[in-house]
């Protein structure tokens, strides 16, 4: 676990993100639910459902994607492990995998607020409901912005495990030691090992 996971403005990040995905599951399958009963039961459809649903969608998507990248459960398609065995370079590796979604994440955030711009100054409104689109559009620029802190948690993360430094993650079960630790850091372990199970 990462200590800055137990941290409460993490926490605090969490429950929102987490409140806003089960609400918009929630309104999405309710909209569905009664558009489906009201068409094929009643066989008087409302009008709008869509409308709501894909501005509901918006959020749920959106705020999927970035607690996909602070749990680090997001979608990879990593085949460097089958090439690279040593363990520092697979981190450097990482480090620099981290890096480049870091550094799209900062280009997503310019063009999700040049978008919140646009959709201020064109104020567009949902054909049948007026919706103003803004609510949906404004998703995008806040879960950019969520994924760059949390691409940058990890970047700094590897970027410390692969200098061989205390990296963020804590185990209270593990030894709490760098990652990878120097030829000098083995041998005192060894001599420190072998002197202790010397007999007297």
């Amino acid at each position: 676990m990462i200590r800055i996971m137990q941290s409460r403005p993490w926490k605090v990040l969490e429950y929102i993100q987490k409140s806003i995905m089960v609400l918009a599951s929630l309104t999405i399958l309710t909209l569905v639910v009664v558009q489906v009963t009201l068409r094929y039961v009643f066989v008087r459809p409302l009008m709008g459902v869509e409308e709501l649903a894909t501005m509901t969608g918006f959020w749920l998507y959106f705020m999927g994607a970035s607690w996909g990248t602070a749990d680090r459960s997001h979608i990879k398609a990593d085949l460097v492990n089958a090439f690279v065995k040593d363990p520092r370079k697979l981190l450097w590796i990482q480090a620099g995998v981290a890096l480049l979604s870091l550094g799209l994440c900062i280009f997503m955030t310019y063009w999700g607020w040049q978008y919140v711009l646009w959709g201020i100054s064109r104020w567009q409104r949902s054909s049948t409901l007026m919706i103003p689109m803004i609510y949906s559009q404004v998703s995008i620029f806040i879960c950019a912005v969520l994924m760059v802190f949390y691409f940058g948690v990890e970047f700094v993360d590897n970027l410390l495990k692969a200098t061989g430094r205390t990296p963020l993650e804590t185990d209270s079960e593990s030894d709490p030691a760098p990652a990878l630790c120097s030829g000098s850091c083995r041998k005192h372990n060894q001599s420190t090992s072998e002197t202790e199970n010397r007999p007297c």
